[in-house]
Formats: C-alpha cells, sequence, structure tokens
C-alpha cells in the first residue's frame, strides 16, 4: 500500500499545501458570533434530532448472534472434563460453578487480592512507567493503549491479577465458546464530577453479540483498593437488551445513545426492568473496597454500569480489557512473530483466535487446573488474602442513593467544566498573535473532543473497524492538537464567522462520505471492510470507516454539543488521511476539511455567545 508520510511542521508555511500562510506574529480574526432568538431557534431545528428512548428489554435479546444452546453446552461439557482431571478435590467442581452462576446472577463477579502485595506493587511500578511516558493525561483522565504494551499484558509475574486463568475459565464457560482479549486499555482517573464520553451510566455498544471485561483497578500508587472513581453497576439488568432498530433495507442496526441512562425517564425503565428480573427494589452496587486491589468480571455487553465520577476519594488507576467469543470476533489483540501453538493463557488471549481450535483452547485452559483450584480454595479461604467481595455490602441507600443519581443525571458536562475553566474561543478584538490563537482553539478542542458522540452499531459488527481510529483522536494530547492547528490558521484567519458555517447536518454527510469514497478511489487494492493486515492498512481503514459513521450520526445529533463534538472528530481524523492522499486529491480534501473546522467554531462561539442555549 502506497502511504505518503507527512513532513513535521515547524510552521504553517511549511504545512503541505493546506493554505497559503503569512508569517506575521499578528493575524486578523473575526472570533465571535451574535445571534437572535429567531436565528438561535432556526439553528437548533436545523441540526437538532429528537432524543432516543433508552430502555431494556428482554425481547430485544433475539438480536444478539453467538453459538446455539447445544455449542455452548458441548463447549462447557469438554472445558470441564479437561478440568477435572487436573483437579484433586471432587468439590472443586461444584464451586467452580457456583462462581460462574454469582456471575450468571448478577452480571458481575468482584474479586479482591489475587496476587500478593510484592507482585502488584511490581504492576504498579511498569503501570506507572507506561503512564508516565504514554498517558494522554487529559482532563477527564490519563488514558494509555496497553496494545502497545503487551509485555505488560504478559508479565507472569503480576498478570494473574487481570487475566488469572479463573477468570478466562469463568468467563469461557459463561459465554460458551473460546475467548480472545480485543482491546486494552490503562486509565488514571483523578477526582471529578463530569458526564463525558465513556463515563455516564450505560451498556457497552455491543447488541448484537457478547462482550465481557475483566477490570483491574486499585488506588494510584498503592497497593489498595480504589477509593473513589468506583465501578458502578446495577446487578441484573444484563439479562435485557437494548432497543434494535430497523433500517429501509430491513436491516438491523442500533446507537450508542440508545444504551445511555442519563434522564431521570430512562433511569426508572432501567430500574423497572431490574425489579422484573429480580422482584427487588431498585439495587444499585457501588464497588469500593480500599482494603485491597480489586478485579471486576463482567457482562459489559449487558450489564448497565459505569464509572461514578465524583469529586470524593483518591485518583484511581485501572487496568481494562475486554473480551468477545473468538468465534463472533476473529483475529488478534497482538500481531505475534512467533510461530506455533500458545504456551500461555496470556498468548492465547492476545494472538489471533478465530473459534474454531476448541480443543487447543480448552486444553490450554486445563493445564491450569490446579492454579484454578488452588485459587478457589485460596478464595474460600477467610484468612486468605484472596476474596470473592459480597457487593451485596455495597449497595448504595439513602443518601448515598439520591447523591449517586443526582450526580448521574445532573453532573457538568465537558462544556460547562471547559468553561469554568475560562477555555473560550471568542475574542472581542480584530487581531490576535498567532500563538495566542492556536493555544485558545487547542484548549477548547482539548474538552470538545471528550464531549457525547452518538455512532451507529451495526449487526455485522463492523465498527470495530473504526475503533483505532477513534482512539487516536480521542487520546490526542493539547499539544498533539496544537500542532496540527498549526497548519490550519490559514483557514481562520481574517475569516469572517456566521451561523451558515454552522452547516446542515445532511451536507456535512455528504462532504464526510466524499471524503470516504476518495479515500477507496485512492487505495483500489485495499479491502476497506476488514481492519487491514498492517499497521498502515489499520490506519487507513480505521479512518475510513471513522469518517462515514461520523457522518451518518451527525443527521442524528441529539444535542448541540453531539454536533459540537461530532464535527471536530471529523477534522481531526482527516487531516490524518491528507498525507496519505496524491496532490490533487489532497487539496480537495483540505477544502472539506476545513468546512468541518470553520462549522465547529462557528458552532462554539454560537454556544459561547448563548450558554443557556
Amino acid at each position: 500500500m502506497k502511504v505518503l508520510q507527512r513532513k513535521e511542521q515547524s510552521s504553517p508555511g511549511q504545512a503541505p499545501g493546506i493554505f497559503p500562510s503569512q508569517f506575521d506574529d499578528i493575524v486578523p480574526v473575526a472570533l465571535s458570533l451574535t445571534t437572535t432568538d429567531e436565528e438561535r431557534n432556526a439553528l437548533l431545528a436545523s441540526i437538532v434530532s429528537k432524543s432516543a428512548n433508552p430502555s431494556i428489554s428482554i425481547q430485544a435479546n433475539e438480536y444478539r448472534s453467538g453459538p446455539d444452546p447445544t455449542s455452548k453446552a458441548t463447549f462447557r461439557k469438554t472445558l470441564l472434563k479437561g478440568l477435572r482431571k487436573g483437579w484433586q478435590d471432587v468439590a472443586t467442581e461444584a464451586r467452580f460453578v457456583r462462581l460462574v452462576e454469582v456471575l450468571q446472577s448478577d452480571g458481575c463477579a468482584v474479586f479482591a487480592g489475587l496476587v500478593d502485595a510484592a507482585s502488584f506493587q511490581q504492576l504498579i511500578d511498569d503501570f506507572s512507567n507506561i503512564m508516565n511516558s504514554s498517558g494522554s493525561h487529559a482532563f477527564l483522565h490519563s488514558f494509555a493503549h496497553l496494545t502497545e504494551h503487551p509485555d505488560f499484558l504478559k508479565n507472569p509475574i503480576y498478570n494473574d491479577a487481570m487475566i488469572h486463568p479463573l477468570l478466562i475459565a469463568m468467563m469461557a464457560y459463561a459465554m460458551g465458546g473460546p475467548v480472545r482479549m480485543t482491546d486494552a486499555r490503562g486509565k488514571d482517573t483523578e477526582p471529578i464530577s463530569v458526564n463525558a464520553q465513556d463515563n455516564m451510566l450505560h451498556i457497552d455498544n455491543t447488541p448484537f453479540r457478547e462482550e465481557y471485561k475483566i477490570l483491574l483497578g486499585w488506588e494510584k500508587g498503592q497497593v489498595k483498593g480504589p477509593t473513589g472513581q468506583n465501578f458502578t453497576f446495577l446487578p441484573g439488568t444484563h439479562k435485557g437488551n437494548r432497543p434494535i432498530r430497523v433500517d429501509e433495507h430491513s436491516q438491523h442496526w442500533s446507537t450508542e445513545n440508545d444504551s445511555l441512562f442519563i434522564t431521570d425517564e430512562s433511569i426508572e425503565s432501567v430500574f423497572a426492568f431490574q425489579g422484573d428480573i429480580t422482584g427487588h427494589n431498585p439495587k444499585v452496587i457501588e464497588v469500593e473496597y480500599p482494603e485491597q486491589p480489586i478485579t471486576v468480571l463482567f457482562s459489559a455487553g449487558s450489564l448497565v454500569h459505569h464509572r461514578y465520577r465524583n469529586c470524593g476519594g483518591n485518583t484511581r488507576s485501572c487496568v481494562i480489557a475486554a473480551f468477545h467469543l473468538a468465534s463472533d470476533h476473529p483475529g488478534a489483540l497482538v500481531h505475534s512473530e512467533v510461530v506455533g501453538t500458545p504456551q500461555s493463557v496470556a498468548e492465547i488471549l492476545v494472538g489471533y483466535h478465530d473459534g474454531t481450535e476448541v480443543e487447543a483452547f480448552c486444553s490450554l485452559i486445563s493445564l491450569k487446573a490446579s492454579a484454578i483450584e488452588s485459587k478457589i480454595s485460596e478464595i474460600l479461604n477467610k484468612d486468605h488474602q484472596s476474596t470473592l467481595v459480597d457487593t451485596g455490602n455495597l449497595t448504595l441507600s439513602g443518601e448515598k442513593f439520591d447523591r449517586w443519581r443526582e450526580t448521574v443525571i445532573n453532573a457538568p458536562s465537558a462544556t460547562r467544566i471547559k468553561f469554568e475553566g475560562g477555555n473560550y474561543i471568542s475574542f472581542a478584538d480584530n487581531s490576535i498573535s498567532r500563538d495566542l490563537l492556536v493555544k485558545k482553539l487547542a484548549a477548547a478542542m482539548a474538552y470538545d473532543k471528550h464531549g457525547l458522540l452518538d455512532l451507529i452499531i451495526y449487526m455485522d459488527g463492523h465498527e470495530e473497524i473504526r475503533k483505532p481510529a477513534r482512539k487516536s483522536v480521542w487520546t490526542m494530547s493539547r499539544e498533539k492538537i496544537a500542532q496540527i492547528l498549526a497548519a490550519w490558521i490559514p483557514a481562520v484567519e481574517g475569516y469572517k464567522f456566521t451561523t451558515t458555517d454552522v452547516q446542515k447536518p445532511a451536507l456535512l454527510r455528504h462532504k464526510a462520505d466524499k471524503v470516504a469514497h476518495l479515500l477507496r478511489e485512492s487505495f483500489p487494492t485495499v479491502d476497506f471492510a476488514s481492519a487491514g493486515s498492517s499497521r498502515e492498512e489499520q490506519q487507513l481503514t480505521s479512518a475510513h470507516q471513522l469518517i462515514g459513521d461520523l457522518g451518518e450520526s451527525i443527521t442524528r445529533c441529539e444535542k448541540l454539543e453531539t454536533y459540537i463534538t461530532t464535527n471536530l472528530f471529523l477534522f481531526l481524523i482527516i487531516d490524518q488521511t491528507i498525507p496519505l492522499l496524491d496532490w490533487t486529491l489532497r487539496q480537495r480534501v483540505i477544502g472539506t476539511c476545513a468546512v468541518f473546522l470553520r462549522a465547529y467554531i462557528a458552532c462554539v462561539l454560537v454556544v459561547e455567545n448563548n450558554q443557556d442555549i
């Protein structure tokens, strides 16, 4: 695949033909926009769509794919048969099944102290090095791609805290087939109350397949459990599924907002469903367990949950790994250069797997039968550090419950926090220094990229392709954004912004689709329907998928904030594709990219002028 590398920019004049530039330190600007009530109302009517009605139902489960009941039963028998050969105590099988029943009953099982303190301290040291060197250090959290650090995931000194064979066996047994890791990330989350992307009460975006996650959490820098920003879930809610839509071609689809519960009405609907399933009053579990680091295994694609972000407690560190059935989502988290059969649980989880080698998967897990049995015994031993946390004792009630509900509904948005920090792009004067202009725009964008998107979810799951590109924008540092903006300042210099720059969603979708089409034309040998076989192809196909999906979603924005964030994402991801195109196509895409940048800026100016909009 031909890839054109973009040169590093030291000044806007060196940009690869983006705009003709001036080198003056002071540039003319018109960063203010005044609107009448009539104009504001017309603007809202033109870009904001009717809100979704998030809910959960048993009936929607029929849209989930996966192995049939007979295949699941056969797999479970095969797995247990292999494990049974390595177990010494006849009671171990019943104890293992009982742990699985806890997982299947609540949708979540919480363990603590799965490795000793010395081993966990080594994990903390290695994790801290990763976060210090490659964390995003954003206002919402610091984020690191652990897929870029496979040695951390594979380290036998401490990886039992994240992927102990007991956890993997429980998960595979519950899901009914071989599993593989599809994502791994690290986060440091400081105390803050905010409703932002990936942070609100939700179900993960896999309504057409099963997804489990393992979350390892601890107080930053300490061998102890988190005391803030805690994992919180509603037991029993994993028994249902979100609403599924049908398009004009009878294809099933859904959206990310369809399982986002941040209103009184949607929360009440979740509690009603939970009551029907469990026969009990509303129950919310906040996993605050400071005694030891916690390891949470849960059904992320079904269970209503979130990170309860608030201003209490201390900074929490965590590792989050996602898992799918390998038959539902063939592939590899890390492409290994080692040829041959995987020799460890970690290798089989991160290496290539398509679900066909059931015997090989079960055999490898069975080799860890003794370790699984020992861990079960330790968990049942009250004097041992390893334990199954009784989550019933962590139920929120009274003032704590009321405070949780108030936070879920009314925590400030990323936009409000941006304004509270004085991050405005409006500027009264007619000129500004180039450096200050870049600084103001980059500061605003660093918050707005954490606003709420509402991307489409496909029945065949091919939205997975867009994830690397989405993360590349989401984790972009303020410094990186400023570096990008330096080449685009000519698009703002002397430009008179009006409400017409807040373009109609249909037009913006057309422009996004056109960029995606130009990418396909430029690389006719690339299979854009797959994730790509090389790093370069993955970046290209992921950007292509994200651009198309952002274009589709901009026609369904339920809030002005979503319109702003979607335009910003389109600007930043299209900017990444420009160096891949030949010179002629670059000029066309540059013009389109400028439209998204100006739509973003114009809409932010409107909001800044009318913060009650």
